[in-house]
């Protein structure tokens, strides 16, 4: 069962994924899953990056922004990335500012049909900067400035990226600012 979200703001704009994952799908039968991401700059305007957990077993070490798969029991598309946000960052979103980004990926296994996955990215406003990571997803934590993301380093810390994708998502969050 999904956690209890609390209330949150979100622009007019936004109205085509305030609705449950399911009923998106049926209107875009080229997805078969939808996963979410949140885009939270603090008051530096810098970008939040978490790493994922040394022994994930998909991508181990690689620096992400918060985000997940749009559960059944998700009441919308942004109910979703408002959830993700609270359990791998322990931030709680006031309002839904815009959509950044999508982009597709495949999962390609032999035998098996091809799963074609959509990832919308939302920037959030959050209620504090207090990030508490979930140690089972993430190991780490981090705000980044956009130049530091160009140069895939802040401070001593090497910024991997599961996809060059991944990074563009990034870039292009601060562009959209």
């Amino acid at each position: 069962m999904a956690a209890s979200i609390p209330s949150f703001d979100y622009p007019s704009s936004l109205e085509a994924y305030a609705i449950p994952a399911e009923k998106f799908l049926h209107q875009h039968a080229e997805y078969d899953v939808l996963v979410t991401g949140a885009i939270v700059f603090n008051q530096h305007g810098k970008l939040l990056l978490v790493q994922r957990a040394a022994d994930e077993r998909a991508f181990p070490n690689y620096w992400e922004i918060p985000g997940g798969k749009v559960d059944d029991t998700d009441e919308t598309i942004l109910h979703a990335a408002v959830r993700e946000l609270k359990e791998e960052a322990g931030l709680e979103a006031t309002r839904v500012v815009r959509k950044v980004t999508q982009f597709t990926f495949l999962d390609e296994v032999p035998g098996r049909p091809t799963t074609t996955w959509l990832k919308l990215v939302f920037e959030m406003e959050v209620k504090q900067e207090d990030v508490v990571l979930d140690p089972i997803e993430h190991q780490k934590f981090l705000f980044a400035s956009e130049d530091e993301i160009v140069k895939d380093k802040v401070g001593d810390v090497e910024l991997v990226y599961i996809s060059p994708v991944n990074k563009a998502v990034k870039l292009e969050a601060f562009a959209r600012r």
